[in-house]
């Protein structure tokens, strides 16, 4: 699998978020505002957390069926965490697969605490929910098969673009669909999508850069596959958490 990024790159943002996480261990719980999350952790000894199948590198399901991955790692740092701020002796982690369409009302109903996965964060989605601050910083791309022809939009017209549904993508594929005439299909994960373009279904698969990256070193032959096409967007990584409770 290629270097997504080296390790630089991710030192200034995680020391970042570990400071904060270490911060928020050290204070006693009464110098925080009321907190029904680390309430409901503290009554259950359960701390809920979401994940991805198919975000490499940063959450996905590994070989053994277990969620592995960067953002999976940080989120397991912010478990301790909490567990440390409450005094707990044990902390249950549970785990839960979401998918790019279900993952903000799985934040805003309580269904998960902390959803572990490459999410954008934007003004638009600030209005439901809150996030941590960024772990990686991607761009908005698209894959190919490298003897598809395809090397711009330009290319796109007469052909069939698919992304998965709720993503950062999805903003961009109904965005740019009648300027440059392409049909567009909309799967319920990456890794649907990443099926839609190996089997010929689809032509092109937007979607930031590095999970691209990732899909594509996974593929059975990765030399199959280009990165392609300008930048449409620049987008801020970090983990998900309820809005209503800033705690």
């Amino acid at each position: 699998m290629p270097s997504f990024a080296s390790a630089s790159a991710f030192a200034r943002p995680l020391a970042a978020l570990l400071a904060a996480l270490s911060l928020a261990a050290a204070l006693p719980v009464r110098a925080q505002s009321p907190s029904p999350v680390l309430d409901k952790i503290r009554e259950t000894g359960i701390i809920t957390l979401g994940y991805r199948e198919s975000a490499l590198p940063f959450s996905f399901r590994d070989d053994k069926g277990q969620p592995a991955g960067y953002a999976v790692d940080l989120c397991l740092r912010a478990a301790e965490a909490a567990r440390q701020k409450l005094g707990l002796k044990d902390l249950k982690v549970r785990w839960v697969p979401l998918t790019p369409q279900n993952r903000i009302p799985a934040v805003m109903n309580g269904l998960v605490d902390l959803d572990c996965a490459p999410n954008t964060n934007s003004l638009e989605r600030q209005k439901q929910v809150a996030f941590s601050v960024s772990h990686y910083v991607s761009t908005v791309r698209m894959l190919v098969r490298a003897d598809s022809g395809i090397h711009s939009f330009d290319d796109l017209r007469g052909k069939t673009v698919v992304t998965s549904a709720g993503s950062t993508g999805d903003r961009h594929v109904r965005r740019l669909k009648v300027r440059y005439g392409y049909s567009d299909v909309y799967a319920k994960d990456h890794g649907e999508s990443f099926l839609l373009l190996e089997s010929g279904r689809a032509q092109a698969f937007v979607m930031d850069d590095v999970l691209l990256a990732g899909l594509r070193a996974k593929a059975k032959d990765p030399s199959k596959y280009l990165i392609v096409g300008p930048a449409l967007s620049v987008e801020q990584n970090a983990l998900m958490l309820s809005k209503a409770d800033p705690a």
